[in-house]
């Protein structure tokens, strides 16, 4: 897919209270990162702490960026099915 077809997403607050951080977690030693949800807190080590609870079970490396440091792009509207247009994912 072209970058030219993709629309920055806006950026709007998702929480009143705390700060938004995006979880990526590796689940052994050679895999990738993946992104798997978001988490509110405070800073890194009560984001750390939430996300070790959500998402850590199963994951080697939990990596955590602020949502308002991260940007996103995409060619479908959100909430649009992924297989929208007739493509499948």
């Amino acid at each position: 897919m072209d970058s030219q077809d993709r629309t920055r997403v806006q950026d709007t607050p998702r929480s009143a209270t705390g700060r938004e951080w995006e979880v990526f977690v590796r689940e052994d030693a050679d895999g990738p990162l993946k992104h798997v949800g978001s988490v509110t807190a405070g800073d890194a080590d009560g984001a750390h702490d939430r996300a070790s609870d959500l998402f850590g079970w199963a994951a080697r490396d939990v990596w955590l960026c602020p949502a308002d440091e991260t940007r996103r792009y995409t060619a479908h509207t959100l909430g649009e099915p992924a297989d929208a247009g007739g493509e499948s994912a």
